[in-house]
């Protein structure tokens, strides 16, 4: 038996498909990298921005506390007759009361003038940095009622507004809060 041998030409079987195929899988493996980059770039974004508002948050709510504090160490002493007559205390930057609805809580300006600075070391962040800002409080009189009972003596009740503000380690990141405090006996 006898074969027969037929010589191919090798340059008219290839036809360059294997490079065009890989080069094909390399844009395509570089763009799922990018787009994982951007994804992870981006997760990583909103997890700082979590934090940064839940670091405002606490101060806010530790600002508050601290304001309801003073409130209460302090209850007997506030001017509810000047707090009715919508004046406010000789010096507002100190006393942090102010006129009911008053306010523009939105100034910025106006909570680095006028609204009490809190006190306390909780404004720095576990690496010891500063925050952006102290938290800031005001206090406002809302109202006292007159609870008369038989047989008793007439006591009243008052209501106070706490609004504090929170910042966080950026600039950006600000939290305020509002709480109503009610005393049930005051002057």
């Amino acid at each position: 038996m006898k074969y027969n041998y037929y010589a191919i030409n090798p340059r008219h079987t290839q036809q360059g498909v294997v490079l065009a195929i890989a080069l094909i899988m390399l844009v395509l493996i570089t763009l799922l990298a990018v787009s994982a980059m951007r994804t992870t770039i981006m997760e990583e974004r909103m997890a700082s921005n979590s934090r940064n508002d839940n670091v405002a948050f606490q101060l806010a709510e530790t600002a508050l506390r601290q304001a309801e504090g003073l409130l209460l160490a302090d209850a007997d002493s506030q001017l509810i007759v000047a707090a009715q007559s919508q004046t406010v205390l000789a010096d507002p930057s100190k006393s942090c009361e102010i006129v009911l609805n008053g306010e523009d809580f939105d100034d910025q300006a106006r909570w680095d003038a006028a609204a009490c600075n809190y006190v306390g070391d909780a404004d720095k962040d576990v690496n010891n940095d500063d925050v952006a800002r102290t938290p800031h409080y005001f206090i406002e009189f809302m109202h006292a009622e007159s609870i008369v009972m038989m047989g008793a003596a007439t006591s009243r009740e008052c209501f106070y507004r706490i609004t504090a503000r929170g910042y966080g380690p950026d600039a950006n990141s600000a939290v305020t809060l509002q709480t109503t405090y009610r005393f049930d006996a005051c002057n």
